[in-house]
């Protein structure tokens, strides 16, 4: 891989994360904790939907090295819950018996942060007192939002936080690469669409006053400080 290729693709990585951090805990998370000689003690895996305020899905925990494994079975969902803004209070199930336990969830630096806070009741039950957990990511879906287009004098990509990349979106990113340098730039905006339209049809960003603006048909950039124009070229998709 090129210089430019590997800037490129590191960049790309860390703003991806970053795009996908968001208030919602849907999603799929998932967590370990090893033993003091580096060997694997358990795994706690959350699958979560949230739609407004309400949450379902599942907890699965493994723990003393695979010997004890509490989940439902199949596709079953086990949890249920309410989200406050970063906060989520949660009941589960067990699958030895045990219900109506819950626990605390916090979305915090990107992680989900598990606390139990009742055993479940009636039964036998695996769930860990803490746990802190890493949203897992859809690769496939992450392409769907993105695009990458190059003009004579830089290698652009374009990622869209809100699903499929022509979608309408409060929050999309800009990686700028500078083709003879290597000099990166992010930036955050929106798309812009005809009135009353649900497709986009270019991306504006803003840094310090300078406005970024791509066009998508005829695919273009355009920079802009005021009244004048920086740059303007137009660009393939690659």
């Amino acid at each position: 891989m090129n210089k430019v290729g590997f800037s490129l693709a590191v960049l790309l990585s860390i703003s991806s994360l970053s795009l996908l951090a968001s208030d919602d805990f849907s999603g799929q998370w998932s967590g370990q904790e090893k033993n003091d000689n580096g060997s694997l003690y358990s795994t706690l895996t959350l699958k979560l939907k949230q739609d407004n305020n309400n949450i379902t899905g599942s907890y699965c925990y493994v723990t003393r090295g695979g010997n004890k494994i509490d989940c439902p079975e199949g596709n079953g969902s086990n949890l249920k819950g309410t989200a406050n803004g970063k906060k989520a209070l949660i009941e589960f199930d067990s699958s030895f018996g045990g219900v109506k336990g819950k626990a605390n969830l916090e979305l915090k630096d990107n992680k989900v942060l598990w606390k139990l806070i009742k055993d479940p009741e009636n039964g036998e039950f695996y769930a860990p007192k803490t746990y802190a957990l890493d949203k897992e990511v859809n690769h496939g879906d992450l392409k769907s939002g993105r695009k990458i287009f190059s003009t004579a004098d830089f290698t652009i990509t374009l990622l869209n936080g809100c699903g499929e990349f022509y979608t309408v979106c409060n929050k999309v990113k800009y990686l700028g690469l500078r083709n003879k340098d290597g000099k990166q730039i992010t930036l955050e905006g929106k798309t812009t669409q005809p009135v009353n339209s649900n497709k986009a049809d270019g991306m504006i960003f803003n840094n310090s006053g300078v406005d970024y603006i791509v066009s998508f048909n005829p695919l273009a950039l355009k920079v802009t400080q005021g009244n004048k124009t920086l740059v303007e070229q137009s660009g393939k998709w690659e």
